[in-house]
């Protein structure tokens, strides 16, 4: 099976301290089970900006951060898609502050905000069989994190393989 690829930056709300860990670990386990790539956990804000110098997107990144509040998200149930980066993935709650930041997000980039954004964890990238996805799904439900606190925005380059995506830059939320 090859590997999903991006194109572009993306904007990642992550977790910190220990649910960090737990939902690293999972995803790292995860891929080691079923020879997929791993990956930090995160929530994507934003995918896909493309058209402008990275130190430019930075500087947007920058004063977009200080215009967001820190954020509280809560992960719902964990499901799967035939989609390559929503294989298996915890929902995130599409509160109005998180649709707020979405759509800040956006337009700080010269998008309108997606109408179908899905914020959500994803926690195996690549293609499972339905009946598999469906057993992780009630097997690792309790292992998720529920909720985490995200206090930074993380710009991150995610161009072409997965494994080759690197952190350009992270930024207080709320100027803080």
């Amino acid at each position: 099976m090859e590997e999903p690829r991006a194109r572009g930056m993306s904007l990642w709300l992550m977790p910190a301290g220990d649910a960090h860990d737990r939902l690293a670990r999972l995803i790292v386990s995860l891929a080691a089970r079923f020879s997929t790539p791993p990956f930090p956990p995160h929530v994507t804000l934003l995918a896909g900006i493309e058209g402008r110098p990275e130190d430019e997107a930075l500087g947007v990144s920058r004063v977009l951060a200080a215009a967001l509040p820190p954020l509280f998200l809560r992960l719902l149930t964990v499901d799967g898609r035939a989609e390559p980066f929503r294989c298996l993935f915890a929902p995130a709650e599409a509160s109005a502050p998180l649709l707020a930041a979405h759509a800040t997000a956006a337009r700080a980039f010269g998008r309108e905000p997606d109408p179908g954004f899905l914020p959500h964890l994803s926690l195996v990238y690549g293609a499972l069989p339905e009946p598999t996805k469906r057993a992780l799904a009630a097997e690792v439900a309790d292992l998720v994190a529920r909720s985490f606190p995200a206090a930074r925005l993380h710009a991150w380059r995610t161009e072409g393989r997965v494994g080759d995506w690197r952190e350009l830059g992270t930024f207080e939320l709320g100027g803080t």
